[in-house]
């Protein structure tokens, strides 16, 4: 997960602004996955969240739950985030794999500027539901 535009945010509403933004996103994430799920801040604006025991309609529900939150959210800026995701073993053999996979979406995802709405999983996936675990990245 990517949140869209935070430079703009830092560079239109301060850094402190784009901080509270970063703190928001993490308090959301934490409110919408469950304790035995794992997410991460892992770069500057970008999440990572592994879905143990998830198949692609869980994580696409979870997903666009976390995402519909960060709109609703009474604060300024609004935030909008890139999501992509992949479930293992469907979509990729390793963890790393996996991480490229999802992190190939999510680029997807923003480029085709759905950043407020439609699933994360790409149309040339094809997905059907798999039982394993699912990444978004």
């Amino acid at each position: 997960m990517d949140l869209d535009d935070l430079k703009g945010i830092n560079d239109r509403y301060g850094h402190l602004a784009g901080n509270r933004a970063l703190k928001r996103s993490a308090r959301i994430l934490k409110e919408h996955f469950r304790a035995s799920d794992l997410a991460a801040r892992f770069g500057g604006d970008e999440f990572a969240v592994v879905l143990l025991d998830a198949d692609t309609d869980m994580a696409e529900h979870v997903a666009g739950r976390a995402r519909s939150q960060l709109r609703q959210q009474p604060h300024l800026p609004v935030l909008r985030v890139s999501i992509g995701m992949a479930v293992y073993p469907k979509d990729a053999g390793s963890a790393q794999e996996l991480f490229e996979v999802a992190d190939k979406r999510r680029y997807h995802d923003k480029r085709s500027g759905r950043a407020g709405g439609a699933s994360p999983v790409t149309e040339e996936a094809g997905s059907k539901p798999s039982q394993s675990k699912a990444a978004a990245g």
